[in-house]
């Protein structure tokens, strides 16, 4: 926290004395445009960020919740010829915790979902959860925008995966250029931080801190602190009408892999206030080089791996309503595998408390309800999958060990508006049931299946 003051002060301090010494060396005519007068036409933004999870895991299996606070700020300049900066930072206070710093005494296991709302590096830590987040320049106009050091980032695949007290930021640069419906996208990064933690760090040590499930020789991986990539480069390519959009997003992890990801999606008019939505979705992997390290017990994915998959969605629009049946398999050639600590997947069967990577020979399919209410502020979502994986000993598909499940989760989000604009209100509740004839053993069980995970969040931006 001492250190996150500490760099507000002297930057707020640095910008003000150059402001006076520029001012002081100007002429005093009022109608005069000073360095001084434009800082302070900047913006600052407020970010207070609080959550309570709570998991709730079968029969005498160990329980967890917690409930943290954060709050932040940040300094955006006014923009001279196209330029701007700006930064920012934010500290996060653990109010209480329920064994999420504690294996379960029945399974071995630890936490899963609670503990990413802290510091995974050091569970133990309660006093010190500050980290600078934004630190950049950037460049805009009316068709290109550039940005480097440290910023926001989205895709499909490498985004910011804003479900937690703070998102993943990136450092590097990124750059797009519009052109009529199109826009092309660009980016390399170095260095990221990851939600669940407050330390940026190199590419080739950012993943491996999340559980890294079982490689295909049958041990635990251990690709942690082991795979060299000297960074991320995306490229992506997108166009947008109102009732037509298609992607196409190329991820190179420099020395591991390399994914190709491929979406469209639209709207038909089938009669006044009724419309056919429909997408689909493509995607092919594979291992780039020795997959990360030339041992095969060390690195991320298997030299040679490779794997494809796919998904479709389809359903009926009308008013503030949205029901739709959507679908995603993955071939049996290979697993899905994208660093948790880089991003959430956005596939269309993907509900939160779940995902996909570590998968392959996978069938999913899910049946999403979404309505919105009140001119839009009150908005409720419901989705309900099920998802055929592979056996839980085909280490050459099932990573993790994950079973035949179901899946279920409601959102209820609403924003304030008036007095309270900026204020937003969210209760999610996950429920995930195993779907196999025959015993699964408890430690495929624990925050996997037969568990119900609560979170209810409040975030106010002004």
């Amino acid at each position: 926290m001492r250190s996150l003051i500490l760099v507000f002060t002297l930057s707020l301090f640095a910008l003000q004395s150059f402001a006076q010494h520029w001012n002081e060396s100007a002429q005093s005519d009022s109608d005069e445009k000073l360095f001084g007068r434009d800082l302070k036409a900047g913006s600052f933004e407020f970010h207070l960020r609080s959550y309570f999870m709570s998991t709730l895991n079968e029969g005498e299996l160990t329980d967890y919740s917690t409930w943290g606070t954060g709050a932040g700020l940040g300094y955006f300049s006014p923009r001279w010829k196209g330029f701007g900066v700006g930064f920012s930072g934010f500290f996060v206070f653990r109010h209480f915790e329920n064994n999420i710093t504690i294996e379960d005494p029945i399974t071995g296991r630890g936490n899963r979902y609670e503990i990413t709302l802290f510091d995974v590096h050091h569970p133990e830590n309660h006093k010190d959860m500050d980290r600078l987040e934004e630190f950049y320049i950037s460049y805009l106009n009316d068709k290109v925008s550039v940005w480097a050091g440290r910023h926001h980032f989205e895709s499909p695949l490498l985004n910011a995966a804003d479900n937690r007290l703070r998102p993943n930021l990136f450092s590097g640069v990124s750059g797009d250029y519009k052109f009529g419906d199109w826009k092309v996208t660009g980016a390399w990064f170095t260095h990221l931080i990851s939600r669940g933690s407050l330390e940026w760090l190199p590419v080739e040590e950012s993943l491996g801190f999340y559980s890294t499930g079982r490689n295909p020789y049958g041990v635990d991986e251990s690709y942690h602190h082991h795979v060299r990539s000297k960074g991320i480069g995306s490229l992506g390519l997108e166009y947008e009408q109102e009732d037509l959009k298609f992607k196409a997003w190329n991820y190179l992890a420099e020395g591991m892999f390399d994914i190709t990801f491929l979406e469209s999606t639209g709207r038909n008019e089938l009669k006044p206030g009724l419309d056919l939505v429909w997408g689909a979705q493509g995607f092919y992997e594979t291992a780039v080089g020795d997959g990360g390290n030339p041992d095969p017990s060390l690195t991320y994915i298997m030299p040679g791996e490779n794997t494809f998959g796919g998904g479709l969605k389809a359903g009926l629009n009308w008013g503030h309503s949205e029901l739709s049946i959507n679908y995603l398999g993955i071939s049996h050639n290979g697993r899905f595998l994208f660093p948790r600590e880089w991003g959430r997947e956005q596939f269309f069967v993907s509900l939160q408390r779940e995902r996909f990577d570590g998968l392959g020979g996978v069938n999913t399919l899910m049946l999403r309800y979404d309505q919105t209410f009140i001119h839009d502020q009150l908005m409720f979502s419901f989705g309900a999958s099920h998802s055929q994986t592979p056996d839980l000993n085909n280490l050459l598909l099932n990573k993790y060990g994950v079973p035949n499940y179901f899946h279920f989760s409601g959102l209820v989000d609403y924003r304030f508006k008036g007095y309270f604009e900026g204020l937003d209100l969210q209760f999610l509740a996950v429920y995930k049931h195993e779907n196999l004839d025959a015993h699964l053993p408890l430690e495929y069980v624990i925050n996997r299946v037969n568990m119900a995970n609560l979170s209810l969040i409040l975030d106010y931006r002004f």
